[in-house]
C-alpha cells in the first residue's frame, strides 16, 4: 500500500516579510544619537573640566592667552594635588612685530626649584627684550613638573594655532615616572597608541564622565591604588613613582624608550609639516655627586654602587676621564629612573639628524664648562636640576644657537657687545634673596625626603633649618602656602621701605614687575611709595613703562608734573595735555599745564590753562 505523504506545515515565520533597511539603520543610529544628547547635555551643564590648552583667564587681560591652569589636571589623574603652569601671557591677537616662542618640557623648562624669572627661558626673553626693544618679545614656557612626551605630543596641535615664530625643546628626563609613563602612578598601560587616543577623547565631556565613573569605582574597591592615600607631605616626585624599579634593558625600560621615540617623532612631524622651526637641546644631569638612588641586581649586568663607588675612587686618583665613563655608566645603571637614560639623548640627535633640526648640546656645554669635565652639584642642585648658572648656561646655548641659525626677531637690533649684554643682565637680574631662600627650601624638602632617603624616614634638612630673619620666615610662608609669592615679595619690600632701604625696596618690586609684567598694580604701588619720600626721578622708569601698558590719568599727571620740575617743558605739555583729557578737574594739573606752556612761550595758552 502506498505510504500516504503528509504535507508538512511551513514553520513559523519562515516566510515573514524581512525587516525594512531603515530597522537596521535606527539599530545603528540610536546609540550614537543617545551619545550625542549625552555629550550635548553635559556641555550645557558644564560637566567637567575645559581643557583648552590655552584660554583667557582673566577679566582683567580681556586680550591675552595663558597657559590654562587646569590642563595639568587632565594628565595627573587621581593625583589631589598635581603641578601648576607658568602664567606666562601673550596676545590674543599676534602683532605684527612679534616674535613669538614656545618652549616645551618639564621642571628643568619651568626653572625648578626657582621662580620663572631664573629660568631658561626667561633668560632668553630678557636678552631678546634687551638687542629687540621695538619688537614684542613673547617667550612662552610651556614647561610643567612630572611631565613627558605624552603632555608635549598633547598640547602640540593648540601651539601650532597660535602662529609660533620657533621652538624650543628641553625634554625627557621624566619619561618614565612622568603622567602616564610606564613606570609612574598615574599610568594607563604601555600602548602608546591607546593613551594617545584617550587623551584626544577627552575633549568630550563623555569620556571625562566615563573616566570618573570608572576612577571612583576603583578608589571604592582599591584604596592602595588611589593617590590620595598618599602622604601630603610627599613631594611630587615621590608620588610619581609607581612601577618603581626599571633595570637597564629591561622590558619597562625599553618601553620608555619607544614611548619616547615614537612621540616625540610625532611632535617634531607636526611642527615639520607646519615649517615651524624647532631647537631642541640634549639632556644633562649631576652624575658626579649623587649616588644611584637604587641599585639592583640584574643578569649580566653589574650593581650601579659597585660601578658608583669604582667612579669615586678612579677619581680620587685623578684618572678623570675613567671617572666619567663610570659615574654615566652608574647613572645608567640606576633602577630608579629619575635621570635620562644616554639612549634618550640618542634618539634627540637621531631626531634632530632625521628632520634637520637645530640641536643643541646642553650636555656637553655643561661639560666644558666644568672644572673636571663631569657635572656634579657645581651646576646642579640635585639630581638633574641646574642651579641659577646652569639656568643661564642653558639659555645662552640656545641664543647662540638662534643666532648661528638666523631664527631671531625681524626688527632692528641694538647694537650692544656680548660682554655688555651680560652685565646689564647680571646687574638687572629680577631675582632676590627671597626668591634664593625659596629655592633652597624647596631643594631641601625634596632631597630630605624619599627617594633621597629610606621611606618613611624624617626630613632632617627641613627640621635643622635655621631661621635667621624676615626673608626666612616669608620664605616658609610661600613654601607652606600661606601667602601667595607675590604677596610674599611685596611684604619683604615693605619691609626695606620701612628700614629707608629704598634700593633694596626696588630689587623685590622689580621681581614682582618682571614675574607679571602685564599687571598694573606693583607698577602703580611702587611709584606711589616712590613719590611718598619725593624719589621723583626714580619714580619715571616705573611711570613710563606702566604708561605703555595701561595708560591713565595716573601716569599722564605724574609724568607731566614730573617733566615740570624737571625742566623739560616739551614732555610736560604733551603729558598733562592728556592728563586733562583724562580729568578737567584737577587743578594741579591746570597749575602745571599752565607752566610748560609759558616755558614753552605759548604765552595767550599759559594763561588760559
Amino acid at each position: 500500500m502506498p505510504e500516504k505523504r503528509v504535507k508538512k506545515k511551513p514553520s513559523p515565520g519562515k516566510f515573514e516579510k524581512p525587516a525594512p533597511k531603515w530597522f537596521y539603520l535606527i539599530l545603528i543610529l540610536l546609540p550614537v544619537i543617545f551619545f550625542i544628547l549625552l555629550e550635548a547635555g553635559l556641555r550645557i551643564f558644564n560637566y567637567g573640566e575645559d581643557y583648552a590648552v590655552f584660554k583667557q583667564v582673566s577679566d582683567y587681560y580681556p586680550d591675552k592667552f595663558f597657559l590654562n591652569p587646569d590642563l595639568p589636571a587632565k594628565y595627573f589623574a587621581g593625583l589631589k594635588k598635581g603641578p601648576g603652569v607658568i602664567p606666562d601671557a601673550f596676545d590674543k591677537q599676534k602683532k605684527k612685530n612679534a616674535f613669538r616662542v614656545f618652549v616645551l618640557g618639564g621642571s628643568s623648562t619651568a626653572g625648578w626649584p626657582y621662580v620663572p624669572n631664573a629660568s631658561f627661558p626667561r633668560n632668553i626673553k630678557r636678552r631678546l627684550e634687551l638687542l629687540y626693544p621695538e619688537n614684542t618679545i613673547e617667550i612662552i614656557n610651556c614647561g610643567v613638573s612630572a611631565i613627558n612626551t605624552f603632555t608635549i605630543r598633547d598640547i602640540v596641535p593648540a601651539v601650532i594655532e597660535q602662529r609660533p615664530d620657533l621652538i624650543l625643546i628641553y625634554a625627557g628626563h621624566n619619561e618614565y615616572y612622568g603622567a602616564l609613563g610606564v613606570g609612574s602612578t598615574v599610568s594607563l598601560g604601555k600602548s602608546r597608541t591607546l593613551i594617545n587616543a584617550y587623551l584626544w577623547s577627552l575633549q568630550f565631556k563623555t569620556t571625562q564622565l566615563v573616566s570618573n565613573i570608572i576612577y571612583e569605582a576603583i578608589s571604592l574597591f582599591s584604596s592602595s591604588s588611589n593617590n590620595e592615600d598618599k602622604e601630603p607631605d610627599e613631594t611630587l616626585m615621590s608620588r610619581m613613582i609607581g612601577e618603581s624599579l626599571i633595570p637597564l634593558n629591561s622590558d619597562l625600560f625599553e618601553t620608555g624608550i619607544e614611548q619616547f621615540k615614537g612621540n616625540m617623532h610625532d611632535v617634531i612631524e607636526m611642527f615639520d609639516e607646519e615649517n615651524i622651526p624647532v631647537i631642541i637641546g640634549t639632556l644633562t644631569c649631576n652624575t658626579r655627586d649623587l649616588k644611584p638612588f637604587v641599585s639592583v641586581k640584574s643578569e649580566g649586568l653589574p650593581e650601579a654602587d659597585e660601578i658608583f663607588n669604582e667612579a669615586q675612587r678612579e677619581y680620587e686618583k685623578g684618572n678623570i676621564k675613567k671617572a666619567d665613563e663610570l659615574f654615566l655608566y652608574a647613572k645608567e645603571l640606576d633602577a630608579l629612573r629619575f635621570r635620562a637614560p644616554e639612549k634618550i639623548n640618542d634618539i634627540i640627535k637621531s631626531l634632530a639628524a632625521e628632520f634637520n633640526l637645530h640641536l643643541v648640546d646642553v650636555d656637553s656645554e655643561f661639560k666644558a664648562l666644568t672644572d673636571d669635565g663631569i657635572v656634579g652639584y657645581n651646576l646642579t642642585v640635585d639630581h638633574l636640576h641646574p642651579n641659577i648658572e646652569g639656568y643661564r648656561i642653558i639659555a645662552e646655548s640656545f641664543f647662540r644657537k638662534m643666532e648661528q641659525s638666523n631664527l631671531l626677531p625681524k626688527g632692528e637690533r641694538n647694537n650692544i657687545t656680548v660682554d655688555k649684554q651680560d652685565s646689564l643682565l647680571k646687574l638687572n637680574f629680577p631675582f632676590t634673596k627671597l626668591d634664593s631662600v625659596i629655592a633652597h627650601m624647596k631643594v631641601i624638602q625634596l632631597t630630605g625626603e624619599y627617594p633621597f632617603v629610606p621611606k618613611g624616614e624624617p626630613n632632617r634638612l627641613i627640621q635643622n633649618f635655621r631661621f635667621k630673619d624676615f626673608i626666612d620666615s616669608t620664605a616658609l610662608k610661600v613654601i607652606n602656602n600661606e601667602i601667595f609669592w607675590e604677596e610674599g615679595h611685596g611684604n619683604v619690600a615693605k619691609w626695606y621701605y620701612d628700614k629707608g632701604d629704598y634700593k633694596n625696596f626696588l630689587k623685590e618690586m622689580d621681581a614682582l614687575i618682571a614675574e607679571r609684567p602685564y599687571f598694573d598694580i606693583p607698577y602703580e604701588r611702587t611709584i606711589n611709595l616712590l613719590i611718598e619720600v619725593k624719589l621723583f626721578n626714580e619714580a619715571i622708569p616705573y611711570l613710563e613703562k606702566l604708561h605703555l601698558l595701561k595708560p591713565s590719568f595716573f601716569t599722564t599727571k605724574w609724568l607731566g608734573q614730573i617733566a615740570v620740575q624737571n625742566k623739560n617743558y616739551r614732555d610736560a605739555k604733551k603729558y598733562l595735555l592728556e592728563a586733562v583729557g583724562y580729568s578737567e578737574t584737577d587743578y594741579q594739573v591746570w597749575y602745571n599745564l599752565s607752566g610748560a606752556y609759558f616755558f614753552n612761550n605759548e604765552y595767550k595758552n599759559s594763561l588760559a590753562a
